[in-house]
């Protein structure tokens, strides 16, 4: 049963996304399950006057054009010849279409004058074949027709198609017959279609086309067209936005798609009676530049074999960097602006384009680089982060709402070290001398109107997915999203966005960890910065084990150090308040009273008493019965039954903060009054806080609205350290428990990691609010499954647990002081870890993580030190002078997830 409804104080929620690397094939319902998502209250009409005057441009030739196409009866002057007509057969359906419209358009484009085109614009029929793409296994994706860079001369081209038209086919009389003659007749067709090779990488324009003119059969093309979209993105990592149309028989209406939503033109223009508008239109894709039509002029590919750097869009057909083929392998050049100048990186490697084919989001990408001008001996790698920060609707007031590069300048303002620093560079991205941004640029200030769905259309599920990429290897996956339904429908306003790019010292992920101790080592790390963010009014929110790093330790550090990562969806406190203690302006014979009542309650319990101190501390935060209360359960928790039956119980025992006057009141940023941003996250699903995730707090009745504190942060980095300890059997990459198969007899365990981590949000708030209500379950049901690698972190992860729940339960010390109190149980594991004695198998497996990341590092260090090849050599010969860099293929031993 869905609990209470989100209160709009705080951040909303984030539709989160499980992602499942697999090895199975994209499917296109894969695909539309995404389009649903996207289109749900993202989908918005523009008037067509006003699309047309603001984004497609007119030629200035574009009257001699008409007067072409009419002298040379393209075009009869009522009607496009051999287009057909509805009336002409009954049967006639949208297929009859696909080649004559094709043609059409290329007859347009080859009125224009060769200096009117700007961006060279092939028009061809894809219905019955996808375009390639560069992975394997990419959704097969047949859009009706599309606009593409060709990849031979037209002439070529059509002399190819004459040839084979030309070929002559001899009958038997049993192939003589209807059938197989028909049959053979598509079989030519297919040969032809197969002469000209289409790549998703090349595509400029693209479009789908209906028979009928319905306005549900509009909604069907726009949903179908925004698939194929989708699948450009994914495939095109340089593609900004993109341009398309719908067809539905005569009457065309125009598509925009880009990180904010999907925009399309309010009235449809009939290409035979607006025909001067269709050929406006066609030509002006044409008279466009790339850039216009949604290309990033800052990014390019670099060939190693020939070091070339173009374009993506003119080498689609061979695309190869020294790993192999495929996206992840791809080499791109990136401009990088510093200090007014423009510097250029190229990628080693890709780390995540999980969310490039999104439309309504960040569509965040991560590559690896090196500085381009070193890339034969580079010193060290770095990470770049591209990506749509969203525009706040003040954007001015950056101190409430500052950009990631702003938090990371925030968190860093004492740092000296620059190399030590969260990030190197931040800047907006730039198209020329405008900011790349949704509204302004892309969609040159035009404001557009809802979608208004009628009352018999079937509005589309909004669909909920997590962020999730936890799964090895990398890059021998597929990226598979498996998308949950939402309990509720949430209100959308539309997001304008900002392109930008941040340059970060490179780390590896936490999955990676060689050794205990690194990783405990790395979470103290993570601790003590969520404490000082939170000192200064910052919060993550987003804890995931992709945000969770460990980086290389230099010369100021004798070991390797953790940091927390991707901060775009952190939030600034507007300031900081006070939290009054209780006890503060009692007289001492009121405060006597009340420490009488607690010493009498724990006495009558425990057979023992406490310390003025550890009554004081209760009293500071609650009334007398709840302060024994917490002070109980304290003692259970922490099994000082005893010790308190035969001694004073201590501030020392529990772990508390020694303030001499518990009077003061605290310093606390006030989250209270903070303005939810326009997005609906705040964390990844499967690591997100019980109370986060039930959107209610679950231990305390309370009028206020639920805020995400520290204390909900602090446990997204619990539920990281647990799915380790379940699914982990060891240090390094590769360790995954095999229990975790699903041929494994374990089903216990799989039924929790699915409970707790794999589940839809439904499936995950009750397993989460059940071990809430009945903290003690925590140790039978999820301890006990723990792999036998992490058993000596039971009895500290116990108390780290019961920690968070008397913070919850009571908003006392455990609440306000969660990173000391945490801290403090990481420190003594570590002490604990330091003098046990190390059992060799766990040596080995430390050195050969070491060894895997000292040649993972050399050999991307390494990517652009090839042997010269000549120029004379034939393609296969250069193939295999490169095989030495495809046998370790970056596939197989560069294993990454989203930073």
């Amino acid at each position: 049963m869905f609990l209470e409804p989100r209160l709009s104080t705080d951040t909303p929620f984030k539709p989160a996304t499980t992602v499942g690397l697999t090895h199975e094939k994209m499917h296109m319902g894969d695909v539309q399950a995404g389009v649903k998502r996207d289109i749900k209250n993202t989908l918005y009409t523009v008037k067509t006057d006003e699309f047309l005057e603001r984004i497609i441009p007119t030629i200035p030739t574009l009257q001699d054009s008409l007067d072409q196409l009419t002298k040379n009866g393209t075009y009869t002057g009522s009607h496009w010849t051999d287009y057909p007509k509805k009336d002409q057969s009954h049967r006639r359906n949208e297929k009859s279409i696909y080649k004559p419209f094709a043609d059409i358009m290329n007859a347009i484009v080859r009125s224009m004058p060769k200096e009117d085109i700007r961006t060279d614009i092939v028009y061809v029929d894809r219905h019955k074949t996808s375009p390639k793409s560069l992975e394997a296994d990419m959704a097969d994706g047949r859009p009706d027709g599309a606009g593409a860079q060709p990849d031979a001369k037209i002439t070529e081209l059509e002399d190819k198609i004459k040839k084979q038209k030309g070929l002559k086919v001899h009958y038997t009389r049993a192939q003589a017959r209807d059938a197989r003659e028909e049959e053979l007749s598509i079989e030519r067709k297919e040969k032809i279609l197969e002469l000209y090779k289409l790549w998703w990488m090349c595509i400029h324009i693209v479009y789908e086309i209906k028979w009928d003119q319905a306005e549900e059969d509009r909604l069907d093309a726009v949903k179908q067209l925004l698939g194929y979209m989708r699948l450009l993105l994914a495939e095109q990592l340089d593609r900004r936005f993109v341009l398309g149309f719908i067809l539905l028989y005569d009457d065309l209406t125009l598509v925009l798609c880009d990180r904010s939503g999907m925009m399309m033109t309010s009235a449809s223009i009939n290409i035979h009676r607006d025909w001067n508008q269709f050929v406006r239109i066609v030509t002006g894709f044409s008279y466009m530049s790339p850039t216009q039509l949604g290309w990033d002029p800052a990014m390019k590919i670099y060939v190693p074999l020939t070091k070339d750097i173009k374009p993506s869009y003119l080498i689609s057909h061979d695309l190869r960097g020294i790993y192999g083929s495929g996206r992840y392998n791809i080499h791109w050049v990136i401009d990088i602006e510093k200090d007014e100048k423009v510097e250029k990186y190229i990628s080693v490697a890709i780390i995540s384009a999980l969310r490039s084919a999104e439309i309504c989001g960040r569509a965040t990408i991560v590559y690896e680089v090196v500085k381009f001008d070193e890339k034969e001996n580079p010193k060290k790698t770095y990470a770049l982060k591209r990506y749509w920060k969203p525009i706040q609707p003040d954007a001015t007031n950056l101190q409430s709402y500052p950009c990631e590069g702003q938090i990371y300048d925030i968190l860093d303002k004492e740092q000296a070290d620059e190399e030590m620093k969260h990030t190197l560079v931040y800047h907006d991205i730039k198209i020329g001398t405008k900011i790349d941004s949704t509204l302004d640029l892309i969609r040159c200030g035009v404001v557009a109107q809802l979608y208004e769905y009628s009352a018999t259309q079937h509005l589309p599920v909004h669909i909920r997915a997590e962020s999730d990429a936890d799964a090895e290897p990398r890059l021998d996956r597929r990226d598979l999203v498996q998308e949950y339904a939402l309990e509720s429908p949430l209100t959308h306003v539309t997001v304008y966005r900002c392109h930008m790019n941040l340059l970060m010292p490179m780390g590896r992920e936490l999955r990676s960890f060689c050794s205990l101790l690194e990783l405990l080592y790395c979470y103290q790390d993570y601790l003590e910065e969520l404490w000082n963010g939170n000192k200064k009014g910052i919060i993550h929110r987003d804890i995931s084990i992709g945000n969770l790093l460990i980086f290389d330790h230099d010369h100021q550090r004798s070991r390797n150090f953790g940091r927390l990562i991707d901060y775009d969806h952190a939030k600034k406190a507007s300031g900081m308040g006070e939290i009054q203690s209780m006890i503060a302006g009692l007289s001492p014979e009121k405060l006597d009273a009340k420490r009488g009542l607690l010493q009498s309650l724990i006495k009558d319990k425990f057979g023992g008493t406490a310390t003025d101190d550890v009554l004081d501390t209760a009293l500071k935060w609650l009334d007398p019965a709840d302060a024994f209360k917490y002070i109980q359960d304290a003692i259970q928790f922490l099994e000082l039954s005893d010790h308190v039956s035969k001694n004073s119980l201590s501030i020392a025992d529990l772990g508390w903060y020694n303030i001499q006057d518990k009077t003061q009141s605290l310093n606390w940023p006030n989250f209270a009054d903070h303005v939810a941003h326009l997005e609906e996250r705040t964390g990844t699903l499967p690591y997100m806080s019980g109370e986060v995730i039930a959107r209610r707090f679950l231990h305390v009745h309370s009028a206020s609205p639920f805020i995400h504190e520290a204390i909900h942060d602090v446990e997204s980095l619990f539920w990281v350290l647990i799915r380790l300890c379940l699914t982990r059997k060891g240090p390094g990459l590769n360790m995954r428990r095999e229990e975790l198969d699903k041929t494994s007899s374990n089903l216990q365990l799989r039924d929790l990691i699915s409970c707790l981590f794999d589940g839809n949000e439904v499936k995950l708030k009750k397993m989460k609010m059940d071990l809430h209500a009945q903290a003690n379950l925590f140790k039978d049901q999820v301890i006990i499954h723990f792999h036998d690698f992490f058993k000596c972190l039971e009895p500290y992860v116990l108390r780290w647990w019961n920690t968070l729940i008397l913070g919850y339960r009571y908003k006392a010390e455990e609440y306000y002081n969660i990173h000391h109190h945490i801290l403090d149980i990481i420190k003594e594991a570590i002490n604990d870890i330091e003098i046990r004695a190390e059992n060799e198998k766990a040596k080995q497996e430390e050195q050969e993580e070491l060894e895997r990341r000292k040649e993972h590092k050399e050999k991307l260090l390494a990517t652009f030190r090839m042997p010269s090849i000549s120029p004379g050599l034939s393609k296969s010969l250069m193939k295999r002078q490169s095989s030495r860099y495809d046998q370790n293929s970056l596939s197989s031993t560069y294993k990454r997830q989203k930073m």
